[in-house]
């Protein structure tokens, strides 16, 4: 197990990915599609640079919904 600190925050933060990938994924079914779709979806995009052989594009996005904070819980549950 990790210990320390910055172990305890990796592990929740590990929690909170994963319940936000498990949110993502159950979303996609139409019985559970209302109850985990996005409830914060904020991002910004710098557009993109087309050199013909190569397409460099930078950007960043946060989606925030119910797997993430069942993440969040499981992981303070977790660390208890």
């Amino acid at each position: 197990m990790a210990s320390g600190c910055s172990g305890r925050w990796l592990i929740f933060l590990l929690m909170v990915i994963l319940g936000t990938f498990l949110g993502i994924f159950l979303s996609r079914f139409g019985v559970l599609a209302k109850y985990f779709k996005n409830i914060v979806d904020v991002g910004f995009d710098t557009g993109s640079l087309d050199l013909l052989f190569i397409n460099l594009r930078f950007a960043l996005s946060f989606k925030i919904n119910l797997g993430t904070f069942i993440g969040a819980l499981a992981g303070v549950w977790f660390l208890r």
